[in-house]
């Protein structure tokens, strides 16, 4: 792990600062957008969401709060009006520091804007239980190669497609291990993290 010079949120909004997201050339899909919520702390953490068997996409796969824009609805918005329904983080409690790179899925159709976030007080949460089965809280430390799986490993009889890391038994695979892999790598860049290796999970692919 490179070591850390200076403030983490003060970097990481450099870094985003730094460059310009790149727009999708999905342009048929749905919009979507998606918040990338970073807990301050002594160790910086990315919070993720459990979803529940009965929502219309992605059934109980991880992800970041997040869905589809309403009609005149910027992304931005979106993202954190969707992390207040399922989550209840208030929007008052993020300072949006940038914008990632739009991600289409390739399933369910969806084009993501996702917007990285920084959460500086301890926030109250609540999961809305019609959308959210658990929150997870994943030091970004602990994100590492150690517990990043390549695509086709097999669990409880699932072949999963995409590459994935494997947090206290949680699989984080899909559009999040991509939204999850472009995140790493820009504070990678930033010297914040250790970079993700080399994948050969294929794009597009289920999800």
């Amino acid at each position: 792990m490179p070591t850390v010079i200076g403030d983490f949120e003060h970097s990481l909004a450099h870094a985003l600062s730094a460059r310009a997201p790149r727009q999708s050339e999905a342009s048929e899909g749905r919009a979507a957008a998606v918040l990338i919520p970073v807990l301050d702390g002594a160790e910086p953490a990315l919070l993720l969401t459990l979803r529940t068997e009965t929502v219309s996409t992605h059934k109980g796969q991880i992800s970041f709060p997040g869905g589809s824009l309403e009609p005149g609805e910027c992304p931005e918005k979106a993202a954190l009006r969707e992390a207040r329904e399922e989550i209840g983080l208030d929007p008052s409690q993020v300072r949006v520091l940038g914008q990632l790179d739009e991600t289409p899925t390739f399933v369910s159709g969806y084009v993501i804007t996702p917007f990285v976030g920084w959460v500086s007080a301890q926030p109250f949460l609540e999961a809305n239980p019609s959308e959210v089965a658990a929150l997870i809280v994943a030091p970004i430390a602990e994100l590492t190669e150690e517990i990043r799986v390549e695509p086709g490993f097999v669990h409880d009889g699932f072949n999963y497609p995409t590459e994935a890391w494997i947090y206290e038994g949680h699989i984080i695979w899909g559009v999040t291990a991509r939204l999850l892999r472009m995140f790493l790598g820009l504070l990678a860049g930033a010297g914040l993290a250790a970079a993700p290796g080399e994948t050969a999970s294929p794009w597009p692919v289920s999800q």
